[in-house]
C-alpha cells in the first residue's frame, strides 16, 4: 500500500473518532441538563476512550514516513482542513460543557450553603473562603 492511501486510511479514521467525540459531547450536554450522574460517568469513559485512540492515532500520522505529503497533496490536505474544522467543533463544544458544569457546580455549592443554614443556623460560620461552616461543638470546649 502506497503512502497516500496510508494517510487516507489514518484520516478517514481520525475524521471519524472526531465525529464520535462530538456526538459524545452532544450526549453529555444532555446528561448534564438531565443531571444524569450515571449517564455522565459512562459518557466520560467512551470520552476518555476516543481521546486516547485520537492520540495514537495522531501520533502514527506523525510518525508516518509520507507525513510531508499531508500538507503537499491537495487531497490529503483538503481532508486535515476538514480535521481541523471538525477538532474546532470539539473544542467549542468542550468549552459549552466546561461551562455548563461550571454553573451546576455554583448551583449544588448555594444549594449546600442554603441547607447548612438551615439545618443548623444558630451556629453558623465562615471559612477563611468565606463558605458557610457549622460547627456542632460550639462553646464545649470552655472550662469553668
Amino acid at each position: 500500500m502506497d503512502h497516500v492511501n496510508e494517510l487516507n486510511q489514518l484520516l478517514d479514521a481520525q475524521q471519524s473518532l472526531l465525529e464520535q467525540l462530538l456526538a459524545a459531547m452532544a450526549a453529555e450536554r444532555a446528561a448534564l441538563i438531565a443531571q444524569n450522574a450515571s449517564e455522565l460517568m459512562a459518557i466520560a469513559e467512551h470520552k476518555s476512550s476516543a481521546l486516547l485512540r485520537l492520540k495514537q492515532n495522531d501520533d502514527a500520522m506523525a510518525a508516518h514516513p509520507g507525513h510531508s505529503l499531508l500538507t503537499s497533496d491537495n487531497a490529503l490536505a483538503a481532508k486535515v482542513e476538514s480535521i481541523q474544522h471538525t477538532l474546532a467543533r470539539c473544542k467549542h463544544e468542550n468549552e459549552a460543557n466546561a461551562q455548563l458544569i461550571e454553573h451546576s457546580q455554583a448551583s449544588v455549592n448555594r444549594l449546600a450553603q442554603a441547607l447548612q443554614v438551615s439545618r443548623n443556623a444558630s451556629s453558623l460560620t465562615y471559612t477563611d473562603k468565606g463558605k458557610t461552616s457549622t460547627i456542632s461543638t460550639l462553646g464545649s470546649s470552655i472550662e469553668v
